[in-house]
C-alpha cells in the first residue's frame, strides 16, 4: 500500500504545479520531494508524473491518484483534529487580506485571539484578491478575505468555499471645493476628465470601476495607483483626485472630503475564503469568529 508521506508529496504537487513549490509547501527539499514520487510511482506500478518544459506534470494516472490523496489529505486533518480536540488551540494560521480588511476587521479579532489562545501564531500578508485565491488553494494561506465586487465577483477556483463577511456601497469621494460636491450623487458622465487615485492595474476594485465608467461611456484617467482607500483619500482631500472608495472608508476622512452615492450603485463584498481540503483547529476557530461578524 501507498505510504502518507508519498500521497502527501503527490497533493502538494497537484496544488501547487510545481517540485519547488511543494517543496516549499511541505517543509521539505525538491530532491525529498522528487524521491517520494518516484518511490510512489513504484509502489503504484504507474508513472504518475511526466517531464514537462523544464517541469514536470501530472499523468493522466497522476491526476486520478492526485484526488484521493486529496481526500486522505482532508481526512489526515479531520482525524488530527479530532484527536487533539481537547487540547489548547496552537499552530499557525496563515492569512491574506486586503489592506481595509486588515484595519476594519482583522485587527480586533487577532488581539483576541492571541489573548485567549497564546500558542496560536498569525501571520498576515495585504495584497490583492487574485494571488491570495491562487495561493490558498496552492496551501501557502490557511484563510483570505477578499474584496469582490458587484460588476466583476471574484472567482474561486474548485476546492474553495466562502462566505459573506460584509456588503457596503462604494461612494465617490470628492474634494470640498469640487463643482459636484452639493449634489445628492454622481453620474460618472459628470467626472469626464477628472484624475483618479484608484487601486492598482488589473485589482478588481480598479476593474470594477473601469467597466461601470465604461458602461457609461467614460474613460477613467488614473494618475494615482495606491492599493489602500484611506491614502486614495488623502489625495482626494489634497485636491489631487476623485477617488471610489467603499463605505466604511469615509470614517477616515476629515471636512476637506465630500462623499457622495452612484447614480449607477456600485457594491463590494467582503468574502472569507477557506480551502474544502481540511483546516486546522486553530484556522477553523478564527473562521467562524470571522463568519459571525458576517452573520453567517
Amino acid at each position: 500500500m501507498w505510504e502518507w508521506n508519498r500521497l502527501r508529496a503527490l497533493d502538494a504537487l497537484s496544488r501547487t504545479g510545481s517540485v519547488r513549490e511543494a517543496a516549499t509547501l511541505l517543509g521539505m527539499s525538491g530532491p525529498a520531494v522528487s524521491q517520494q514520487l518516484r518511490r510512489l510511482e513504484a509502489e503504484a506500478g504507474v508513472k504518475v508524473v511526466e517531464p514537462c518544459g523544464r517541469g514536470i506534470r501530472l499523468t493522466s494516472e497522476g491526476e486520478v491518484l492526485a484526488r484521493y490523496a486529496g481526500r486522505v489529505a482532508a481526512l489526515m486533518q479531520e482525524a488530527d483534529n479530532a484527536v487533539h480536540a481537547r487540547d489548547p488551540l496552537a499552530g499557525v494560521v496563515r492569512i491574506g487580506a486586503v489592506a481595509s480588511a486588515v484595519r476594519t476587521v482583522l485587527t480586533t479579532e487577532l488581539a483576541d485571539l492571541r489573548a485567549a489562545h497564546p500558542g496560536v501564531d498569525v501571520f498576515v500578508e495585504d495584497g490583492e484578491a487574485v494571488d491570495h485565491v491562487r495561493r490558498l488553494a496552492e496551501g501557502h494561506l490557511d484563510l483570505v478575505i477578499a474584496e469582490s465586487w458587484s460588476p466583476t465577483p471574484v472567482r474561486l477556483p474548485a476546492g474553495l468555499t466562502y462566505r459573506r463577511l460584509a456588503r457596503e456601497e462604494a461612494y465617490i469621494a470628492l474634494p470640498a471645493g469640487h463643482p459636484g460636491h452639493t449634489r445628492a450623487e454622481v453620474d460618472l458622465r459628470d467626472l469626464e476628465g477628472a484624475s483618479w487615485a484608484t487601486c492598482p492595474a488589473g485589482s478588481d476594485p480598479h476593474v470594477a470601476l473601469t467597466q461601470i465608467a465604461h458602461s457609461r461611456g467614460v474613460d477613467v484617467d488614473v494618475r494615482f495607483h495606491v492599493a489602500d482607500h484611506v491614502t486614495q483619500i488623502e489625495l482626494v482631500r489634497a485636491g489631487l483626485a476623485v477617488a471610489c472608495v467603499p463605505a466604511s472608508a469615509r470614517r477616515y476622512a476629515s471636512d476637506d472630503v465630500t462623499f457622495l452615492p452612484l447614480a449607477e450603485p456600485l457594491w463590494r463584498e467582503l468574502v472569507l475564503a477557506t480551502n474544502r481540503r481540511g483546516s486546522s483547529r486553530a484556522v477553523l476557530h478564527l473562521a467562524d469568529r470571522l463568519a459571525r461578524l458576517g452573520g453567517d
